[in-house]
C-alpha cells in the first residue's frame, strides 16, 4: 500500500484544491469530483509550504 501525499491542484479559473493521493492523475481525478473545472497543473505540497 502505497503512502499518501499532499497534493495541490490548480485549476485553469486560479482556483485551488489540496487533496490526499497517492499519485498526481490520482489527486486530479479526487479534485475534479469535488470542483467542476479543468485542472491545469497538479503539485506535491511540501512541509515548508504546508505549515
Amino acid at each position: 500500500m502505497a503512502k499518501h501525499v499532499p497534493f495541490r491542484v490548480h485549476f485553469e479559473d486560479g482556483h485551488k484544491l489540496d487533496v490526499d493521493a497517492e499519485t498526481a492523475q490520482e489527486a486530479s481525478v479526487k479534485a475534479k469530483t469535488t470542483y467542476d473545472g479543468i485542472v491545469r497543473k497538479v503539485k506535491v505540497v511540501r512541509e515548508s509550504e504546508a505549515a
